[in-house]
C-alpha cells in the first residue's frame, strides 16, 4: 500500500509524545514493505510561509515539509483552517495517489487537508490524538486554567468566541463527514469523541503502545516499594499550569511541613518552589534515557493534570516499573488506575482532594507502599502490536473500499441492521412533538430530544395538543410524537387522519410518568391531600391519557418499568428514551460550577421536592438526616421546593434553610451550593420505579454527590460508592451520609464522576442518535405492518375545540434565559394565566374560576 502520514508537527523539527507517534507509525509501515510517505508541517522562521521540500529519512521515509511557522497561535482562524496548505497538500496528493491518509494533527495545517484526502480518492483514517476537535485549545481546559465541560456544547468555555473562531466547531464538523474511520489512543477518550457528534460506527480504539525495547527493559512483573523510610514521590510536569503545577503547589501549602513525605518535582527551577515545605524539592528535569532509574528511585507519580489527557504514556510507564500512582479524572490516566488498588484517581484542579490524599498517604507510608508493584489495570501494549493494528485497519480499508464518509460505515453493530440505517436516512423532516403539559416534563420529553435531533441535522416542530396549526403540519411530519396529550375528539381525529395518510409516518405516544394505568387507584400517597372530586378529576386525566395511547403506533418511555408496563396494559411496541442532558441546563451547570462558593463554609445536605406529593418519601430519611446533624454541628439542611420543614427539625433553628421552589435556569445554583443530595422515594411502589433517576442527573451536572433509593432507573444511573450512594435502610442512609460528610475527597470524586458519566451517557449528540433510531425503528414497523389496529380501551375523551389562535409554550434556550431576566412577579403571573386558560380548556371556565381561588386563598393565608 501507499500510506501517508499527516502531521501539524514532526521530528526532528518538533519532538513530542505525540510527533514521535506518526514517525513510529511511518517507520513501521516502511518496515513492513509499504510505501510510506510523511505530509507534515515545519516551524522555521528563517522560511517563508507555506515553502515545501522533500527529505528521505534514515528509516526509509519521504518526508515532504510545509512551512507553517505563522499561524501556531490557537486564536488565529488559519490555524484550524488554511486554503493555502490544503492547496499544496490537494497538488502534492495528485502525485503521490496514496491509498491511505492517516491525518493525526492538523494545527496550523487545516482541516482542508482531510476533503483533500477525500476528493483525491484515499480511505481517510484520522487519530484524534486529543480534543482539538471540539475545543480550540485542543484539552479542554480554559484560559483560566479550569477543566471545561467534556460536551464543548454543554460548557460555557469562552475560548471559541475568541476573534475569528466563529463558526470553528460547525466547520471541523463538516471536514469530518469526509473522515472514513477516527481512531482513539484509549477508551475513555473514544466515549469523549462519541458524545461530542462522532459517529459511534465509525469510532474504534487503537491504543498507543510502549516502544518495545523500554517495556523488555521493565519487564514483565513490576517490583513492589518496600521501606519504612518517608514516602518518595515524584512530578514531572514542570511548571506547565496544564500538567497541574499550580494545583500541585497550592495543596502543598495546605499541607504544610510535614514528616513521612518527600516529593521530587522534576523540570522545577528553585525559584519556584520558594516558600514550600521542605518535603518538596526542585529537580532539573530527568533525560529521556534516565527514565527507568528516576521511576525506579520512587514509590508513587503524582500526576495533577487539569488538561484532558487522551492516554498518557507516562502513567503506564511509571505503573509497568511498579509505582503507584496518584492522578486527576482526565480520562487516559483513569484507565490504567484502579482506586485504592495501584493508586488514587481525584477530581482535576482540586487542591483540596489532593491535599487530604497526600496528607493521609504520607500518615501511613506502608499503606501507601501497599498501592505499588501492581502494574497497569489495564495491559500495556508494545508498540509492535499497535502498528499491526493499524496495518490490519489499513487493509480491510483498501480491501472493502470503504470511502465516502457516513454513507460507507466501516464498523457496524450487530444490532444496526442495514434497514435500519436506510430508515434512519430516508426518515422525514419535520418531526411534530404534540404536547399537553408545561415545565420540566416539556423539556425533558420534547424540548431536548428536539434539541439533538436538530444537532444531527433534523428539523423539529413543537406545538400545543389545542393549537390550530395542527390540522395542517400532523399531514406534513415525517414522524408524530403526542406527550402526555390527553384525549379529545379533536385529537383523536387528528391521530386518525394522521394514519390515513398514503404515505405510512409513525405516531407515537410518549410520557415519563406511570399515569395511563388507572388500576393504581389508592396507591399514590400524593393524591391523599385531594378531595374526592379532584380525584375523581385526577383519574379521568389518566385514562384520557390511556385513550391517547391506545390510539398510537408504540410508546416511548423514559424508563425500563414505564415501557415493560405500557407493553403489558396496551400490547403496543415500546421504545427506551431516557432523560438527558440539554444544552440550556448544561450550561447553566456549568455556570454554576465555575461561580462556586467559597470553601470554609458550612457542609449543606439538600432536598429538593419538584411537587407536593413528597412528604413521605421525605419521612422515610428525616431520622438518618437528624442524626447526622447532631453529630455535626457545622451540617446545616435545605429543604427546596415544596417541602416544608416538621416539628421534629426544630431543634436545630438556623442550620435548617428552605428555599422556594424556583426556575430550572436558577436551579443548578442552589445545587452546587449544596454538598450532598438526598433523593428518597418509599415502598416497593410501581408508581416510583417507574419514576426517572432526574435527581441523580441534576445533582451530577453541578458535580455534587447524591444518596437515592435504589429504584430500577437509580440503580441503571449510578455505580454505587463511585458515582452515587443508593441505600435502602435507615442504617445504609446514615452510613453513607456519614461517609460523605466525613470526606470532602470522596464528596468531590463522587460528584466529579457523576459529572462526567451525565455527560458522557446522555450528552445531546448521544441522546440525538437514539431518538433517531428509534424513529426509524418505529418508522419501519408502520411501513411493514401498517397502522396498530383498534384496541380493546374504551375511549375517555372530552370535547375541547381547537384554540382560536397559536398557543405560547414555555420557552427553552434563549427564550428561556430572557424569561428569566423577568421580574418574578411578572413572570409568575404570565405563568398563573397561561395554566388558566390550559385549565378552561380542559376542565372548563367553572374549574379554572375555582383554582383560581384557592390559590388566592392560599397567598392570602400566607
Amino acid at each position: 500500500m501507499r500510506i501517508v502520514q499527516v502531521s501539524a508537527h514532526y521530528p526532528p523539527n518538533f519532538i513530542s509524545g505525540g510527533t514521535l507517534v506518526p514517525q513510529r507509525v511511518a517507520r513501521f509501515m516502511a518496515a513492513a514493505g509499504h510505501e510510506s510517505h510523511v505530509y507534515a508541517g515545519h516551524l522555521d522562521d528563517s522560511r517563508r510561509p507555506l515553502e515545501t521540500w522533500t527529505e528521505l529519512d534514515e528509516a526509509g521515509v519521504s518526508v515532504t515539509w510545509l512551512v507553517t511557522t505563522p499561524w501556531t497561535a490557537w486564536t488565529d482562524p488559519l490555524n484550524f483552517d488554511n486554503p493555502g496548505a490544503a492547496r499544496a497538500f490537494a497538488a502534492w496528493l495528485e502525485q503521490v495517489r496514496p491509498d491511505v491518509v492517516h491525518v493525526h494533527s492538523l494545527q496550523t495545517l487545516g482541516v482542508g487537508l482531510v476533503e483533500a484526502a477525500h476528493r483525491a480518492g484515499a480511505s481517510v483514517v484520522l487519530t484524534m490524538h486529543d480534543f482539538w476537535w471540539f475545543c480550540s485549545r485542543q484539552f479542554l481546559v480554559d484560559r483560566q486554567m479550569r477543566p471545561c465541560s467534556l460536551v464543548a456544547e454543554c460548557g460555557t468555555c469562552d475560548c471559541d468566541d475568541a476573534p475569528g473562531l466563529a463558526g470553528r466547531r460547525q466547520r471541523l464538523r463538516r471536514a469530518l463527514e469526509a473522515v472514513d474511520l477516527v481512531l482513539a489512543p484509549s477508551a475513555s477518550a473514544a466515549r469523549v469523541f462519541e458524545a461530542n457528534g462522532v459517529d459511534p460506527r465509525r469510532l474504534v480504539v487503537n491504543e498507543n503502545g510502549l516502544p518495545d525495547a523500554q517495556l523488555e527493559r521493565l519487564g514483565e512483573t513490576p517490583e513492589p516499594r518496600t521501606g519504612q523510610g518517608p514516602l518518595r514521590l515524584m512530578y514531572a510536569g514542570g511548571t506547565q499550569e496544564m500538567k497541574g503545577f499550580d494545583v500541585l503547589t497550592r495543596a502543598a501549602r495546605r499541607i504544610g511541613e510535614r514528616a513521612g513525605l518527600v516529593l521530587d518535582a522534576y523540570g522545577v527551577e528553585e525559584a519556584r518552589a520558594q516558600g514550600l515545605p521542605s518535603w518538596f524539592r526542585p529537580q532539573p528535569a530527568f533525560r529521556p534515557e534516565e527514565l527507568l532509574e528516576t521511576l525506579g528511585d520512587h514509590d508513587l507519580l503524582v500526576l495533577p493534570s487539569v488538561m484532558r489527557e487522551s492516554h498518557s504514556i507516562l502513567t503506564r510507564e511509571a505503573l509497568a516499573a511498579g509505582l503507584g500512582v496518584v492522578c486527576t479524572d482526565t480520562l487516559g490516566p483513569e484507565e490504567a488506575v484502579a482506586e485504592g488498588r495501584n493508586g488514587h484517581i481525584l477530581p482535576a484542579g482540586d487542591d483540596e482532594a489532593l491535599a487530604e490524599t497526600l496528607g493521609r498517604l504520607a500518615d501511613d507510608p506502608a499503606a501507601a507502599r501497599a498501592l505499588t508493584g501492581h502494574g497497569s489495570a489495564t495491559p500495556i501494549r508494545s508498540f509492535t502490536q499497535q502498528g499491526a493494528e493499524l496495518e490490519g485497519i489499513y487493509e480491510e480499508l483498501v480491501s472493502s473500499g470503504a470511502h465516502g464518509g457516513p454513507e460507507a460505515p466501516l464498523t457496524l453493530p450487530a444490532s444496526e441492521q442495514p434497514d435500519l440505517l436506510r430508515a434512519q436516512a430516508q426518515l422525514l423532516d419535520p418531526v411534530l412533538f404534540i404536547v399537553g403539559i408545561d415545565g420540566a416534563p416539556l423539556r425533558y420529553r420534547c424540548y431536548l430530544p428536539a434539541e439533538a435531533l436538530a444537532l444531527r441535522g433534523r428539523r423539529t416542530i413543537i406545538r400545543h395538543y389545542s393549537d390550530p396549526r395542527l390540522e395542517q403540519e400532523i399531514l406534513e411530519a415525517g414522524a408524530i410524537v403526542l406527550y402526555r396529550v390527553p384525549a379529545t375528539d379533536r385529537i383523536l381525529e387528528l391521530i386518525a387522519a394522521a394514519k390515513e395518510r398514503p404515505e405510512p409516518v409513525p405516531v407515537l405516544f410518549d410520557v415519563d410518568d406511570l399515569i395511563f394505568d388507572s388500576t393504581l387507584r389508592g396507591q399514590l400517597d400524593g393524591l391523599a391531600s385531594l378531595s374526592d372530586a379532584e380525584q375523581d378529576l385526577w383519574w379521568r386525566g389518566v385514562d384520557r391519557y390511556r385513550t391517547t395511547m391506545e390510539a398510537c403506533d408504540g410508546f416511548i418511555g423514559s424508563t425500563q418499568t414505564l415501557c415493560q408496563e405500557a407493553t403489558r396494559l396496551t400490547g403496543m411496541p415500546s421504545y427506551r428514551f431516557a432523560n438527558g442532558v440539554g444544552v440550556p441546563l448544561a450550561q447553566a451547570s456549568d455556570t454554576a460550577i465555575r461561580t462556586s462558593p467559597a470553601p470554609g463554609r458550612e457542609l449543606r445536605i439538600g432536598y429538593f421536592s419538584g411537587t407536593t406529593t413528597h412528604d413521605a418519601d421525605w419521612a422515610a430519611v428525616e431520622p438518618a438526616v437528624i442524626a447526622a446533624m447532631r453529630r455535626h454541628p457545622h451540617v446545616h439542611l435545605c429543604l427546596g421546593g415544596h417541602l416544608k420543614p416538621t416539628a421534629a427539625l426544630s431543634e436545630f433553628g438556623e442550620r435548617v434553610h428552605r428555599l422556594p421552589f424556583t426556575s430550572w435556569l436558577e436551579l443548578p445554583g442552589l445545587l452546587r451550593a449544596t454538598d450532598i443530595h438526598l433523593a428518597p422515594l418509599t415502598g416497593d411502589s410501581i408508581f416510583n420505579e417507574a419514576k426517572s433517576a432526574i435527581k441523580w442527573l441534576e445533582a451530577a451536572m453541578v458535580g455534587r454527590p447524591i444518596i437515592v433509593s435504589p429504584t430500577q432507573p437509580f440503580r441503571e444511573a449510578i455505580e454505587h460508592g463511585r458515582t452515587g450512594m443508593l441505600a435502602t435502610t435507615a442504617q445504609e442512609w446514615e452510613e453513607a451520609l456519614e461517609a460523605l460528610i466525613s470526606s470532602a475527597s470522596l464528596r468531590s470524586r463522587m460528584g466529579a464522576l457523576a459529572r462526567r458519566e451525565a455527560l458522557l451517557r446522555y450528552s445531546p449528540f448521544s441522546q440525538g442518535l437514539v431518538y433517531e433510531r428509534i424513529l426509524a425503528q418505529a418508522a419501519i414497523r408502520v411501513r411493514q405492518d401498517g397502522h396498530r389496529q383498534d384496541s380493546t380501551w374504551s375511549p375517555v375523551t372530552d370535547p375541547e375545540p381547537a384554540a382560536p389562535c397559536p398557543v405560547e409554550l414555555d420557552p427553552y434556550g434563549p427564550g428561556a434565559a430572557a424569561r428569566r431576566a423577568v421580574p418574578g412577579a411578572v413572570a409568575q403571573a404570565r405563568w398563573m394565566a397561561r395554566q388558566a386558560v390550559a385549565v378552561a380548556r380542559t376542565q372548563g371556565p367553572g374549574e379554572a374560576a375555582r383554582r383560581a381561588a384557592r390559590a388566592v386563598n392560599r397567598r392570602l393565608r400566607g
